[in-house]
């Protein structure tokens, strides 16, 4: 579309003459120079805000020409869906990112424009390389522009929709909070670069603070967010998977925390200052590595988040290396001019334990970030390979020590010298703590691990909220810090009950029967309800120690995935959270026709075979073949007197926007086996087997189920609240100063 090309093109050219324009008004300090800059940048928000509005109104208007449209709606969308599919594909991400990167360049014009015109530089700077981004890749490219053997002007009758999983409310709030966060770290970075490029290194620190303060709270909200969204709605039980997507969001977060704590010593003691613009920049850049992961495709075996290599990869890794050139090199030239001032008297300073703090979100930050990139380096040295959840996990469990450990302290120490100030304090932690860690070894917090990192958390939270107790009475506005450090101590309180001591069990569920749990549960599949808006779910009747309840998990067919989706029934409680997953359903009569869900490096058995699926196999976009992704599966058929293995790569691919599988034969085996989906947020592939039993052996429906019980799972989420609240506090008290 036209419009939309030249909307987007006006703002490139006035966001190019606008960042010029920023820059010479610092060089000259002409004030023609000032203005002509915000007026190009008033043309560049006009543009901007334009090309937003035009394509909200293709989107509502149902305007299948445009392929934007035609990917991510359909006639069959809800208003509020169609809402979200703004951001739903690359194009449209980029446009919200530039949408409130011109929000957040009004606010630094009112604010710092005239007196730090090159905040403002770098700022158009970064929208001038987004919006070349958006010309390479643009949302109002033509339908048959992209896709061969469509005449012009051609109008599909409706488009392909938007994927199931998105189609949830958390859709509608959980994108543009993690962009607000996303966009915003570049102000920072500006200040920054400002204060490197002047060599002014003190002052910036103040102005910086309050954005710090807000990109970490949205970065937080986003991925709490997501992980609450994944939890209630994917089915696979937990919250957090490290996955490359996760973690480009988790490493951003990390280093603004960690900046955040930096510009607290710089303010007060003047220290960090090299440390601070070293973290300023480091939050930026690794907003832009993550963002080149998660779309060139680099990590398409690793995460199915993005199957096939991008056409945005030379831009987006230029855009890293421009941005990562600029700031090492004024970095460097700035390092030798600022001077290092004492830092403090003695080990036990509140800089010592803040700065302890700072270090382990640092290294935890570096550490995510080396190894979600692993792919990459480790390919270029042969085959490419992934790092496994289990080393985050276990590399988490020393940096929760440490930050707890430095959180328990701090407030009760002094600036500049070696003194405990409030003894009784910590003794009132340390004696509540141990209480609460008793009672709970009693009733079954037994692993060493659990029992430090509960008792520390525990101490963390007591003497938090004595001290903050204490400032409600005489500053609210200051209890921010602490409330946040609170729910610190809350969320791996419960992310310890929740995950070290979930138990769960699997169970087929043949219809009209009451089958009972390994712990206590009774469970009765009572129907399965076909629902007009073609989202069936199936109903289970509860019970357990005299209470009932009804479960109503989804389970139904998608055209979008050509796979069945499902979604989870929780049971929230304070105590715990029931949560019931399904896992395959086989009407009456389709014994032969059996699902199989595995993860890399699993192995299942079915009748007489196992499987054992190694890792996807990815294949190219290609101008005579659909893009195809393929399992790289080891199947075992076992006889009375013999084993035979062989290899089988059964295929799926994205074809006229649906995926599409076909029946693999196995060798020496009355069986096919075929891909029916690929789960983008736990890595697993489900197959269908077909064959090898006979159809008469199954008298009634029978549903397959996951139910688990996660305890105090509620603290978590209590903790992420109390966490966000804090930041907030905090973010106020600091733009009232400002």
């Amino acid at each position: 579309m036209i419009s939309g090309i030249l909307g987007v093109s006006i703002a490139f050219v006035a966001a190019a003459v606008s960042s010029a324009s920023y820059w010479l008004y610092y060089r000259e300090n002409e004030e023609r120079f000032y203005q002509f800059a915000n007026r190009a940048f008033t043309v560049m928000g006009i543009g901007i805000l334009f090309s937003s509005t035009l394509l909200y109104y293709n989107i509502f208007s149902h305007n299948f020409q445009l392929n934007y449209v035609y990917s991510y709606t359909s006639l069959k969308l809800s208003n509020y869906y169609l809402l979200s599919t703004f951001w739903a594909g690359q194009e449209g991400t980029f446009l919200l990112w530039l949408f409130f990167g011109t929000l957040f360049g009004i606010i630094l014009i009112r604010s710092v424009g005239r007196r730090e015109p090159l905040v403002m530089f770098f700022v158009m700077l970064v929208q001038t390389f987004i919006l070349l981004i958006l010309l390479k890749k643009s949302p109002f490219t033509m339908i048959w522009h992209t896709n061969e053997g469509l005449n012009p002007g051609f109008m599909p009758a409706d488009g392909a929709s938007l994927n199931p999983l998105l189609q949830n409310p958390w859709m509608i709030i959980h994108p543009p909070v993690m962009f607000v966060g996303y966009s915003s770290t570049v102000v920072a970075f500006a200040f920054a670069m400002n204060a490197m490029v002047k060599k002014e290194f003190a002052k910036w620190a103040k102005d910086a603070r309050p954005w710090v303060i807000f990109s970490t709270l949205f970065l937080g909200m986003g991925i709490i967010m997501g992980a609450y969204w994944s939890y209630v709605t994917l089915g696979w039980g937990g919250y957090w998977a490290w996955d490359p997507v996760e973690n480009a969001s988790f490493v951003p977060w990390m280093f603004a925390a960690a900046l955040l704590h930096g510009l607290v010593i710089q303010i007060r003691q003047e220290g960090l200052k090299k440390t601070n613009l070293f973290l300023a920049g480091l939050t930026f850049i690794s907003v832009l590595w993550g963002s080149f992961l998660t779309r060139s495709g680099v990590l398409a075996d690793f995460s199915v988040h993005s199957f096939a290599a991008s056409d945005l990869n030379l831009y987006l890794i230029t855009f890293v290396v421009l941005f990562s050139g600029i700031f090492l090199y004024f970095y460097f030239r700035s390092i030798r001019l600022i001077d290092s001032p004492k830092f403090a008297e003695g080990i036990l300073s509140r800089e010592t334990f803040i700065l302890i703090g700072l270090v382990t979100l640092l290294i935890t930050g570096l550490i995510v970030f080396i190894a979600t990139s692993s792919p990459i380096y480790t390919g270029l040295l042969g085959q490419p390979s992934n790092v496994s959840i289990d080393f985050y996990n276990l590399m988490s469990i020393p940096i929760s020590i440490a930050i707890l450990a430095s959180l328990a302290i701090a407030p009760l120490l002094v600036w500049k010298v070696s003194e405990l100030r409030d003894k009784k304090t910590l003794l009132f932690g340390i004696i509540g703590a141990s209480v609460v860690t008793i009672i709970s070894i009693i009733a079954g917090l037994t692993k060493p691990v659990s029992v430090v990192l509960v008792f520390l958390s525990l101490i963390v939270v007591v003497v938090h909220s004595m001290v903050a107790v204490k400032l409600l009475k005489k500053m609210p506005v200051k209890t921010g810090a602490y409330l946040s450090h609170i729910g610190i101590g809350l969320m791996i309180v419960g992310i310890i009950t929740s995950s070290m001591y979930n138990r769960s069990e699997k169970i087929s569920l043949p219809s009209g029967e009451i089958r009972s749990s390994d712990f206590g549960y009774e469970l009765q599949f009572v129907e399965f309800e076909q629902r007009s808006d073609g989202k069936d779910r199936v109903r289970l009747q509860v019970n357990k120690n005299d209470q009932s309840y009804q479960a109503n998990p989804q389970f139904y067919f998608s055209e979008y995935t050509n796979s069945y989706m499902i979604s989870p029934h929780v049971k929230v409680g304070l105590v715990k959270d029931i949560y019931i997953s399904p896992i395959s359903y086989i009407p009456e009569n389709s014994a032969a026709h059996q699902r199989l869900v595995l993860a890399k490096r699993e192995s299942k058995t079915v009748n007489d075979l196992t499987f054992t699926f190694h890792k996807f196999i990815v294949g190219e976009h290609m101008t005579d073949a659909p893009m195809s992704v393929k399992a790289d599966l080891t199947v075992v058929v076992s006889r009375e007197n013999y084993q035979k293995e062989y290899s089988l790569q059964p295929s799926f691919w994205l074809e006229e926007t649906k995926f599409q599988s076909a029946d693999f034969s196995i060798p020496d085996a009355d069986y096919n086996v075929h891909i029916e989906s690929i789960d983008a947020s736990a890595g697993t592939v489900t197959l269908v087997i077909h064959g090898g039993m006979q159809q008469d052996q199954q008298t009634a429906d029978i549903l397959s189920i996951e139910i688990s019980e996660k305890p105090f799972i509620s603290i978590l989420w209590i903790g992420c609240v109390v966490l966000l609240v804090g930041i907030t506090v905090s973010m106020v008290d600091r733009v009232k100063k400002k």
